[in-house]
């Protein structure tokens, strides 16, 4: 039987918020690198091999970058999430936190 009530262990909020920040780093660092590796396309020598290479860092680039956003909205919500319910601890609860 549901009984409507809700818990929530901020510490773990936070951790999960510090994951995601982590996450959000090494997809910038990944990034980075396929830039680099784009810049090599050149080397390749056929123009069409060049091109296909370019097209698909660029579609790489463009995947890694919605979830770089999706992991910092992430880190965001988790952290106010902690924060709120800390808050709301401390408030309804004085003697706990």
């Amino acid at each position: 039987m549901a009984t409507g009530r809700i818990e929530a262990q901020p510490e773990r909020l936070g951790a999960g918020a510090g994951r995601a920040r982590l996450l959000g780093a090494e997809l910038s660092g990944f990034r980075s690198r396929l830039a680099s590796a784009s810049g090599l396309a050149a080397a390749a020598g056929a123009p069409g091999t060049q091109a296909a290479i370019a097209d698909s860092c660029g579609d790489w680039d463009s995947a890694i970058e919605a979830l770089e956003a999706q992991a910092a909205a992430l880190d965001r919500n988790l952290q106010g999430a902690a924060v709120a319910y800390s808050e709301t601890d401390q408030s309804a609860m004085p003697g706990r936190g």
